[in-house]
């Protein structure tokens, strides 16, 4: 069996080689604002843990073997430990960590913790490690990372969500030379911003179509469309046969089902199905279904929009499920052979809108896609490739008392409190 000390040595040695591939890439967004921890603290601030849950497949290894190499150039009390790889070998998280410190010695030391979830008493482990050792920690995990963790940990950790990729950052990660112009120019109707948007999105319009079928995860960006399908695939079946468990203590025949309920959400029908029309067709309790989706919410796979309305119409109406990452939804239609862009383009908007306020839908014949709350205001937002009338935002803003319409459909125009936008230059603001 093999020693922890000699583990911890041939890791060190093995590291550099180990993220070589990482030096080759292009960073996303967030790198900035994590390289800002570790710049900080090594230049004498105070002990953090930074928490980085995300879905599967948006890159947090990658990032750590990225922070890694910014870390070494500066210091060599840095180290990556992966969880899932320790627990293999039959080590527990906390004695790994500990033993790095009676070996190495490090003076200001940064730990770069992947996949902690998979550690036992990964957040106690966390908490000690804050409270005792001097350290810059980061640490990835899933998304259901913020449903375990104990509230001891969350006073003590700051949280940064890995989303997947807007269609600003996967230009970005191609070599594109671009910059975000930001939601604000939307919510706040400002013309010359939103028209930036606009030039930036016709120029990369041809784009656009495959950013929602294929480029949402850095996973598959540089894939050949079929590749890529399977391998969004192969990473769906990994978040419902090993995820999910550490989430629930789900069956094998639930897990399977929870593979057949995606499928069904992925349909263009798929969302309007009510729990129990999904509880039917799919011959399992509608608690049961209930307990699915929850648990593909909190890995960050499906984003949950209820609706709006008092506790008892979000309580008897099912909520919409959008995909966080269209080309997820993508590979799951792929098996039919047709790829419907419309449904992609709202998981993109889903997405976008979804860390901006309180995002619900309007229930009913009719109703607005979208309607969001922000600031103190509310906006009806109605979705479509070829959208280009205002009648149905109308209606809904006087049912939802809205302040502002906007379509995300083919033309553009700024109105008073009406703005539509085309959806590639939607798409080009983030």
């Amino acid at each position: 069996m093999v020693e922890i000390t000699d583990y911890l040595l041939k890791l060190s040695a093995e590291l550099p080689s180990r993220f070589e591939y990482a030096r080759k890439l292009r960073r996303r967004f967030l790198f900035e604002e994590l390289t800002g921890f570790v710049d900080t603290y090594l230049e004498g601030g105070d002990s953090k843990t930074v928490l980085l849950p995300g879905l599967r497949g948006t890159g947090k290894t990658t990032l750590l073997g990225q922070l890694y190499f910014h870390t070494l150039s500066q210091t060599s009390d840095v180290i990556y430990i992966s969880a899932d790889e320790v627990r293999l070998l039959g080590f527990s998280l906390h004695e790994v960590i500990e033993r790095y410190f009676d070996v190495f010695r490090p003076k200001r030391p940064v730990l770069l913790l992947d996949e902690v979830q998979y550690a036992e008493n990964w957040d106690l482990t966390l908490k000690v490690l804050h409270d005792r050792r001097k350290a810059l920690i980061i640490a990835t995990g899933s998304s259901a990372l913020k449903l375990r963790e104990s509230p001891d940990l969350v006073r003590r950790a700051i949280h940064v969500d890995v989303k997947p990729l807007s269609f600003i950052e996967y230009l970005h990660l191609r070599g594109k030379d671009v910059k975000r112009v930001g939601l604000d120019a939307l919510f706040e109707f400002e013309t010359n911003k939103l028209e930036r948007a606009l030039s930036l999105g016709a120029r990369y319009a041809g784009e656009a179509e495959n950013y929602l079928k294929l480029g949402s995860l850095p996973l598959t960006l540089e894939m050949e469309e079929r590749l890529a399908y399977d391998a969004l695939f192969s990473l769906l079946e990994r978040i419902v046969y090993r995820d999910l468990p550490e989430f629930r203590n789900f069956d094998s025949s639930t897990l399977d089902s929870a593979l057949r309920l995606l499928t069904l959400l992925a349909t263009p029908k798929g969302e309007r199905f009510s729990y129990e029309k999904l509880s039917k067709t799919l011959g399992i309790s509608k608690s049961t279904v209930m307990e699915l989706v929850k648990a593909f919410v909190a890995s960050g796979l499906l984003i949950e929009i209820p609706p709006t309305g008092g506790l008892s119409k979000k309580i008897r109406r099912s909520p919409k499920l959008k995909f966080s990452a269209p080309s997820l939804r993508a590979s799951l239609l792929s098996k039919f052979e047709v790829v419907e862009l419309a449904p992609l383009l709202e998981d993109a908007v889903a997405l976008y809108l979804s860390g901006e306020g309180v995002l619900e839908y309007e229930p009913g014949k009719g109703g607005a896609d979208f309607v969001l709350t922000r600031d103190g205001k509310r906006y009806v937002i109605e979705v479509g490739l070829g959208k280009s009338g205002y009648t149905q935002v109308e209606r809904s803003m006087e049912r939802t008392g809205a302040d502002f319409g906007i379509v995300i459909g083919k033309e553009f125009e700024v109105r008073e409190n009406l703005l539509m936008i085309p959806w590639w230059a939607f798409l080009s603001l983030v």
